[in-house]
């Protein structure tokens, strides 16, 4: 099984939420940030749906956006019609796979500082 973190304001459509599990919803303030309330859905995918629903949010994503799912093993990071797989790492992020993603990510205008992905279980 997957998880991850989807805000739904990063989706063209966040409709498509309701096709998805939520594990839950969390409303948070980021006064930093251009849209200063964000709402976060962890959602629940299983192994066998994870391929159509990482092609999914790449449709829907807005650019300067990302969505990530994890599993024990692996994280997929998908961004505008991009998808990244990687693996996971347990304390920092190092591997060859996430320092590519992070020079595609920051070249396609997503700021470095949200490039450290949050993984919860």
């Amino acid at each position: 099984m997957y998880k991850g973190f989807v805000l739904s304001e990063s989706l063209k459509n966040p409709l498509i939420l309701n096709d998805f599990e939520k594990i839950y919803v969390k409303v948070e303030s980021h006064p930093e940030a251009k849209l200063k309330i964000w709402h976060d859905f962890k959602l629940k995918i299983e192994d066998n749906n994870i391929d159509n629903a990482v092609k999914v949010f790449a449709e829907q994503i807005r650019n300067t956006w990302y969505v990530h799912f994890w599993n024990d093993n692996i994280v997929y990071i998908i961004l505008s019609n991009k998808i990244f797989k990687i693996p996971k790492e347990p304390k920092q992020w190092q591997s060859k796979e996430y320092q590519e993603l992070k020079e595609y990510a920051v070249s396609h205008g997503v700021e470095e500082r949200y490039l450290d992905f949050w993984i919860e279980d």
